[in-house]
Order: C-alpha cells, then sequence, then structure tokens
C-alpha cells in the first residue's frame, strides 16, 4: 500500500517547481542537486576528442533497493526515487559535460534522496497541521502551471501530464500535495514582504559590488525598475529560510532511514 501512495506522489519537478526548488536550495545534507556535477573529473576528455563530449554517461540505478528510505514509516520506494532522479539527470550530466568535469552520481542519488526525505516531512507535517487543498489554491496552482508550461488550457495540461504517465487521478493527488506543501511553507515562513530599507539595502549593495568590479559599462538600472525583482528576491530567500529550519526541526525528531 505504501508504494501505491507513494506513485501517486511522484515528483515530477520540471512542472510542479515551487516546493521542488525550495528543497534544493535546501537540502538538508547542505549539498543542492546541481553539486554533483561540480566534481572535477579525473582525466578529462582531450578538447580534440568531440565524441567522447557528445556522449552523456546513463543514469546508474542497477543496484536501487526496491525501498530507498522510510520516513517515519512510509516507504519511499525504488519507483519513486527512479522517476524523480531521471528528471534530474540529463541536466546534471549536461552542466558538468559542459564544465569539463564528471557528475558524480553517488552525490545526486543522496541529493535526490535527501530531497524525497524532506518533501516527505513536510507533507507529513501539513497532514499533521490539518491543511487542506482548497479549491481556490488548486485554481491558482494550475494558473501557475499554465503559465510556466505555457499551455493554453488545463485539458492540455492534464494532456501533457498523461504523456509523462500521471492519470487524472494522480494529477489530482500530486496537485493537491503540492498546494497542502505551498501553504504549510507560507504558513511557517509568515509575512515574507521585505521592508524598504532591506530592499534599499539590496539595491546598494548590487550597486556597490558592480562599482568594485570595474564593470560598469552595462549599469545596474534605477531602483524602482528592479524593485520587483528585488522584492521577489528577498521574499524567496525569507521562505527557504524558513523552510531549511522547519526541515532541520522535523529530521531532529522523525525516523529516518536511507538504504542507498
Amino acid at each position: 500500500m505504501a508504494t501505491a501512495t507513494a506513485r501517486k506522489r511522484r515528483l515530477l519537478a520540471a512542472a510542479f517547481i515551487g516546493t521542488a526548488a525550495v528543497l534544493s536550495a535546501c537540502s538538508g545534507n547542505g549539498e543542492s542537486t546541481d553539486s554533483a556535477s561540480e566534481t572535477t573529473a579525473s582525466s578529462a576528455p582531450a578538447e580534440g576528442s568531440q565524441e567522447s563530449a557528445a556522449a552523456l554517461p546513463e543514469p546508474d540505478l542497477a543496484d536501487l533497493p526496491d525501498v530507498v528510505a522510510v520516513v517515519n514509516g512510509t516507504e519511499i520506494g525504488r519507483e519513486l526515487f527512479t522517476t524523480t532522479y531521471e528528471s534530474q539527470f540529463k541536466q546534471a550530466a549536461a552542466s558538468a559535460q559542459a564544465s569539463g568535469q564528471e557528475l558524480d552520481q553517488d552525490l545526486l542519488k543522496t541529493s535526490v534522496a535527501d530531497n524525497l526525505v524532506s518533501a516527505e516531512l513536510l507533507r507529513q507535517e501539513a497532514d499533521s497541521r490539518g491543511i487542506e487543498a482548497t479549491d481556490e489554491a488548486r485554481a491558482a496552482a494550475i494558473a501557475d502551471l499554465l503559465e510556466t508550461s505555457q499551455l493554453e488550457s488545463e485539458e492540455a495540461l492534464r494532456a501533457a501530464f498523461e504523456e509523462q504517465g500521471l492519470d487524472d487521478a494522480e494529477f489530482d493527488q500530486q496537485l493537491s500535495d503540492q498546494v497542502k506543501l505551498d501553504a504549510l511553507l507560507a504558513d511557517e515562513a509568515g509575512d515574507t514582504t521585505p521592508s524598504d530599507e532591506e530592499i534599499q539595502d539590496t539595491y546598494d549593495a548590487a550597486v556597490a559590488e558592480q562599482e568594485a568590479s570595474g564593470e560598469t559599462s552595462t549599469p545596474i538600472p534605477p531602483l524602482e525598475d528592479v524593485r520587483a525583482q528585488i522584492v521577489e528576491q528577498l521574499s524567496g530567500d525569507k521562505l527557504s529560510a524558513a523552510t531549511q529550519a522547519l526541515i532541520a526541526q522535523l529530521r531532529e525528531d522523525a525516523d529516518i532511514t536511507v538504504n542507498l
């Protein structure tokens, strides 16, 4: 039963990006997924070897256990881990190759498992707080997905997910989980609106950094022209910090086993 439930909570991060992005920044072991692509290769291919440069490695998932992790009695199975790992593998491998490095698949596996554990902890916390996915919140989440995917209708969105193996029932479950996690994190973070002073300080720091670097050929625009971006950045930073603190707290009291 635990495995069947896990299937309905597949983390297709390419579309359900809100919580996934926060979790990537707040990985409990201090490593982001991209860190796996930053391990230097012991022997980088020669510049002239275009064939070697063009070939990406294959995901190494042969020795995965059936149960990758257990979080307070809830299993994270091989299928969920594989789906999540493969959704992140290609980008991580391409990033490593572009920088002349070798993808550390063990580190990537650890990062993926860590984020899945964190997501499960947050899901359990949302349930324990009685957080529900309201119709209004679900509609807003679908609107965000439509904007992100640039699809024109909910029907087209569902069809796109079905092509990835996510039927309507699983889509609805995933959407509800996402909405509840977003509500949990918003509740935990409180008001993340930055003050005028914080906005000004961030802008001044950016200007000072540019001046110190000597790269002033393209000056930073006036504050009012970039105010919205600064607000978004600072609000995101506060949400990320609150999420990291909550995950750390939940981990202290949790029974977690990772079988990698």
